[in-house]
């Protein structure tokens, strides 16, 4: 008795364990901060089960306006039941007839440790601005992806996902779903372009860029461990109900 009792706490503690360890050796992806932070070599952090590298970032614009460097992009992490990710805060903006603005942030995604094939799904998000006055003016932001392997680098699987505005709406969101994959690689292309009208103007202002798991691991390993204490406990009750 007192050696199955020991053996299903052990178990039941692992498994919580394991949905409240740190999900990597590395540090966890800093939110709030420049995006300069990130484009650094060698940078890696985690979100959750998800680990980030290779972070680039490039930018070109007319003159005016003048290309927005790195240090003028924020960085917020999102962990919630949209997906792990980040949103990308900046003013991607053409205000004048033939004015442009363009950017674009890539890096890598893998599952923590090379676990199992779990990432499945991409969302993106973009909020921005258009005054389309004259025909012409646009905000937009292309994602592609490529997936399909161990390691995310052969891309035998290549996907795309594009948001855009030619109107004063607040925000315009994309989904896709892909093969399974450990990892994978992603670029963003953010551009804002103004029509023929002096007046008119297009502008991105936030980006937000998310990848889901089915299942996810921490939960997995939180409902093993809570359904583990419950056996637990409907055992003990009983066994007490055939002591009585």
């Amino acid at each position: 008795m007192t050696h199955n009792f020991t053996k299903y706490i052990i178990l039941a503690v692992s498994a919580l364990g394991l949905s409240a360890l740190p999900a990597a050796a590395d540090s966890q992806c800093p939110t709030g901060v420049a995006l300069s932070t990130y484009v650094v070599s060698g940078f890696t952090c985690f979100i959750g089960d998800l680990d980030f590298s290779n972070f680039s970032y490039t930018s070109s614009a007319s003159m005016p306006p003048t290309p927005v460097p790195d240090t003028s992009v924020t960085v917020a992490t999102v962990d919630n039941a949209a997906g792990i990710g980040f949103s990308f805060n900046s003013s991607w903006t053409a205000a004048g007839a033939g004015e442009f603005s363009d950017a674009a942030i890539g890096f890598t995604v893998s599952v923590i440790g090379g676990g199992p094939a779990t990432l499945e799904d991409a969302a993106l998000i973009q909020t921005g601005a258009v005054d389309n006055t004259n025909s012409g003016s646009l905000a937009s932001v292309g994602e592609n992806g490529c997936s399909g392997s161990s390691n995310g680098l052969d891309c035998s699987q290549m996907w795309s996902l594009v948001t855009s505005q030619t109107s004063n709406s607040s925000a315009t969101s994309a989904h896709t779903f892909y093969l399974p994959t450990g990892s994978l690689t992603v670029s963003k292309d953010i551009t804002a372009v103004d029509g023929s009208s002096a007046n008119a103007f297009a502008s991105v202002s936030l980006v937000q860029d998310t990848f889901s798991q089915v299942p996810e691991p921490r939960a997995l390993a939180m409902l093993l461990g809570l359904g583990l204490i419950a056996g637990l406990g409907l055992k003990k009750k009983l066994q007490g109900v055939q002591q009585s």
